[in-house]
């Protein structure tokens, strides 16, 4: 929360030529739109928006936020936070210093860019130089170049060992700080110490970078590459797009500009791939990361001019030789607005990784209805004995072989490593099954997990410091390729003359190393209410899974270091479990190191909920629960009702004449796979795929062009056709199916998440118990699963597992309506949806004030859509 004075704070603008929209005439819930998240982002609010999708809700979070953001960047920068609580003379001197002073950012990025046009003009000058002694020195370079490939090999063993300072020496160099430890390092290795604070002298200090300062700026969140890549050719449709710059972050998968090193490489090995050829001692350096700064300056220059998606940011770094990857990293401080997937930006290392702050920016996550289950699934992690038993392995071959060049902090954090892993491994090999062989399941807190395994007296802390700051786990990696082509040499070889060495796995050692990383960062952090191990036999032998139950504590971190938080979608209803799950009253969400400032930040009572109605008129959409099939067979497609075959048929009957009154296409989405499987059998079995399809063709999501074979069917001779979908399938979201392409949206039963999952039944245990103090000291976890009964639910839990459910349910009725001319029927083929705690739970433009779902017979149902469709909606 911000407080602004009254010559500091920022009027809203009123009209949509004030917010630069770029469209004459914008529906009025835009403009309205614009103006409340101006307004959030000023007061520095965290802000809840639903806006229908078709509603043009991307163009107004741009064109909303980036006037904000060019406002700001305009205004004196006086404001003020709450929780400064020094003297108000104190405070109104330091801001007449600052009126009366230098802007320090100016003169920040003043000397960035002096020192930029210095590197440029040397680089150049060096360019010329070469080129003039290119022919003198060609040949003795190469004769040079080639001795010193033979004298220093490319698989040294110098990279491979592990050099790592912990602070926690106590005999050697330990006994001095950390940069006198790096100064004696650089002095023995007869080179200059490029990170010590001691001023070696004049040249070096000019010649050093100078810290780029960072602005305010907009980090927008989405869940794909391909939302990232539509955000930004919005921007580019407004006048902010010739004059913003944007960034788009991404993985090298997507950035990698280097062919050799793409080729044929899964995500995990590229990454490997990648650090290692920036290492100094080998012979083959990525020729996209250019020794001279100038190619990478300039790239930087380009992303400052323009908005700039993935494909144009790969395309001008190949024109330059250049590395996109890294790239678009550097440009990361002085972009105004940074794109990024969901797992950038929620997860903390990620974010230090990249040298991403959030302090004074604004964070909009867009598509946000699924950001807890994204954060709880970031920050969750699965080891399993493969991963366990080639790590033990490799790492004791690994010290077993360098365990004398080994430092000695590095030697006791490997020992304890090794002494981790085969804890680990013990204790997975002691997993039985049931009896009949059914997998055990079992459920544990994180301490609870670490005495079973009798590896509570292991210091998992200082072993996740050791992994991420040590990067031992590229070393492995390095050390097990060289030990795998050292063996398929050896083979080569008569049989008498080779020993047995290691063979290559099934696994990548990237991708073990990466999975123990990840798993013991979880189980690093103190013991928490609000996380699991959950232990089961899966299809790789014991698993174990670190499960988040609780997001508040990394979203309360994320939320303390923005200055305002938007969360934006189509559905974001239900919205309560939402913000109690991110901003909890109770819980472990821990508020006694925060300021004032902070505390108001982090009290749900002042988040911001706004909801829009769509912009189609209530006339273009009939939605109507049917309750009851052709022979008045009741609609329930409960778990235990999911076999009744009398039902079943009934449904497709109804299917059938629905698809006779509807024109053009028609989605039909089912609870679960298993549940289409099952129905297509049985109504395969009495003739009604039959019967439909010779009024529509019927396309299930499991064909290999499924939407291309749709939209031929919709829009060819047949003019319709149904698509059987699942929800939360691929179908379910994301994808536009406007005017013919779907004329209906019929829904088949509610797809409540199973309670089979231990994962879920910690999660809504966890969830029914932070809402109660006295529960919190005393809450117990179970050793082992059973499957509860719905009835069985408090009601907290029971909420939520029901938002769980409609969340996903009005994702999927939301593919049909996609603009104001626009018109659908939704249909609801199961009498629960008729129930008040679901139908509550509906989207406003169906279930509020404006519009209310209905419940009736089948025939009254068919009557009233047949009336439906018989309008002229083009009055």
């Amino acid at each position: 929360m911000v407080d602004l004075t009254e010559e500091t704070r920022l009027a809203t603008p009123q009209t949509a030529a004030d917010f630069s929209f770029p469209i004459a005439t914008p529906y009025a819930i835009q403009v309205e739109f614009m103006q409340r998240l101006f307004e959030t982002l000023e007061r520095g609010e965290f802000g809840i928006f639903e806006s229908p999708t078709g509603t043009g809700k991307s163009l107004s979070i741009i064109c909303g936020s980036l006037t904000w953001l060019t406002h700001h960047h305009a205004r004196a920068p006086a404001t003020v936070d709450k929780d400064d609580d020094r003297p108000v003379w104190v405070r109104d001197y330091e801001r007449k210093q600052r009126e009366n002073s230098v802007n320090p950012d100016a003169v920040a990025r003043e000397k960035y860019e002096n020192w930029a046009k210095s590197v440029r003009r040397k680089e150049s000058a060096e360019q010329r130089e070469r080129k003039q002694n290119a022919r003198r020195v060609g040949a003795v370079r190469a004769k040079a170049s080639k001795r010193g490939s033979e004298q220093s090999p490319h698989n040294s063993d110098d990279e491979v060992v592990a050099e790592y300072h912990s602070g926690e020496e106590t005999k050697g160099d330990g006994e001095y700080s950390e940069s006198v430890r790096k100064l004696l390092h650089a002095r023995s290795q007869n080179r200059v110490y490029e990170d010590s604070d001691i001023d070696s002298d004049e040249d070096t200090d000019q010649n050093a970078e100078p810290e780029e300062p960072s602005i305010s700026k907009i980090f927008y969140a989405s869940r794909t590459h391909s939302q990232l890549q539509q955000f930004i050719s919005e921007i580019k449709r407004t006048k902010f797009g010739h004059a913003t710059p944007c960034v788009t972050l991404g993985s090298r998968v997507q950035l990698c500009t280097n062919d050799e090193v793409r080729t044929g490489c899964a995500s995990a090995v590229l990454n490997e791939r990648c650090l290692e050829m920036q290492q100094s001692g080998r012979s083959k350096r990525c020729g996209h990361l250019p020794v001279q700064r100038t190619p990478m300056l300039d790239l930087k220059d380009h992303m400052q001019t323009r908005a700039m998606d993935i494909e144009d940011l790969v395309a001008q770094a190949r024109k330059l030789s250049v590395c996109a990857y890294y790239g678009a990293r550097a440009s990361v401080q002085q972009a105004h607005v940074v794109a990024l997937p969901y797992n950038m930006l929620l997860s903390h290392s990620a974010r230090e990784a990249l040298g991403v702050s959030l302090k004074d920016s604004i964070v909009i996550i867009d598509e946000a209805h699924n950001l807890v289950d994204t954060i709880l699934a970031t920050h969750s992690a699965l080891l399993d004995a493969r991963c366990v038993t080639l790590l033990l392995d490799l790492v004791q071959r690994y010290f077993k072989k360098y365990w004398q060049r080994l430092r000695g902090s590095n030697v006791v954090h490997i020992r304890r490593t090794i002494a981790l892993l085969r804890a680990l491994d013990k204790y997975m090999r002691a997993v039985k099954t049931e009896d009949g062989g059914t997998p055990a399941v079992l459920v544990k807190g994180v301490n609870e997990f670490l005495h079973d395994a009798h590896a509570d007296h292991i210091n998992v802390f200082t072993i996740d410091r050791y992994l991420r700051e040590s990067k031992i786990g590229r070393k492995l990696n390095m050390f097990a390729d060289r030990q795998v082509s050292s063996n398929n040499d050896a083979e080569k070889r008569p049989r008498a003359q080779t020993a047995a060495g290691p063979q290559k796995s099934e696994i990548a050692p990237a991708t073990a190393v990466a999975a123990l990383e990840a798993f013991i960062a979880g189980i690093g952090s103190p013991d928490r209410t609000g996380a699991r191990i959950v232990v089961r036999n899966g299809a790789h032998g014991v698993e174990l899974s670190y499960v988040l139950l609780d997001p508040s504590e990394a979203f309360g971190e994320l939320r303390r270091e923005a200055r305002a938080v938007v969360l934006a979608g189509g559905t974001m209803t239900p919205a309560t479990d939402v913000v109690e799950q991110l901003l909890p009253r109770f819980g472990r969400l821990s508020r006694d190191t925060c300021s004032p400032a902070e505390l108001m930040k982090l009290d749900p009572d002042n988040v911001r909920l706004f909801s829009w109605s769509h912009v189609v008129s209530p006339s273009h959409i009939c939605s109507l629960v049917i309750e009851s099939g052709p022979t008045n067979t009741p609609l329930k497609f409960a778990f235990q009702d999911q076999q009744n075959t009398l039902r079943i048929r009934e449904c497709g009957q109804a299917l059938a004449a629905l698809c006779n009154v509807i024109p053009g296409g028609v989605v039909v989405f089912f609870p679960s796979y298993a549940l289409l499987s099952k129905m297509l059998s049985v109504w395969r079995e009495h003739g009604i795929i039959e019967r439909i399809a010779r009024r529509k063709p019927v396309v299930t999501e499991d064909a290999q062009n499924v939407l291309s074979e749709y939209v031929e069917h919709v829009r060819g001779p047949h003019k319709g056709a149904v698509l059987l979908s699942v929800v939360g399938g691929r179908l379910s979201e994301g994808i536009n199916f406007s005017d013919e392409l779907g004329r209906a949206v019929v829904m088949v039963g509610v797809p409540f998440p199973s309670l089979a999952s231990p994962e879920l039944n910690e999660r809504l245990t966890y969830y029914e118990s932070i809402g109660q103090k006295s529960t919190m000291s005393t809450m117990s976890t179970m050793s082992t699963v059973a499957r509860p009964a719905e009835q069985s639910m408090g009601p907290r839990a029971r909420s939520l597992y029901e938002s769980l459910c409609m969340r996903a349910v009005n994702q999927s009725i939301g593919r049909a309506i996609r603009h104001q001319g626009d018109f659908a029927a939704i249909v609801f083929l199961d009498a629960r949806y008729a129930e008040p705690r679901i139908a509550r739970k509906l989207p406003a433009w169906i279930a509020g004030p404006n519009q209310s779902v209905s419940s009736c017979k089948f025939g009254p149902a068919l009557a009233r859509i047949s009336s439906f469709f018989k309008q002229d909606f083009s009055v």
